[in-house]
């Protein structure tokens, strides 16, 4: 536990004073953030939306890896999945961009959540 908390520090301090422009938002933000949540079962993903500023305007969303997904009594699904998510996106600014990234590790440490890259121009 202290190893995340160092982990976490050293990840903020790093990202303020270098050129990078996010500052890590918590991995999983306060229930009273969550506007939606949706279940891909065909991408195996459980998403979660927020709107961190509390205005109603999703700017956080993340992503984990779908383990089990089954039917319960009644008819619904029901998932069950990894701890930590496998993906994050971030609207820092406000202006409808979300910057994605990556925990490949899977373990919700701020030290392996990097940038995800992909080959397509924007």
């Amino acid at each position: 536990m202290l190893f995340h908390i160092l982990a976490n520090a050293t990840l903020f301090l790093a990202l303020g004073t270098t050129n990078m422009t996010w500052a890590f938002p918590p991995i999983d933000p306060d229930e009273t953030l969550l506007i939606h949540e949706d279940v891909n079962i065909i991408a195996g993903l459980y998403f979660r939306e927020y709107s961190l500023k509390g205005n109603g305007l999703i700017d956080y969303k993340t992503a984990r890896q779908i383990i089990i997904s089954e039917h319960s009594a009644y008819g619904n699904t029901v998932v069950y999945t990894k701890e930590h998510p496998l993906f994050y996106w971030h609207d820092r600014n406000g202006d409808g961009r979300m910057e994605m990234w990556v925990d490949q590790k899977v373990e919700g440490c701020a030290c392996d959540i990097v940038p995800y890259e992909t080959t397509y121009p924007e």
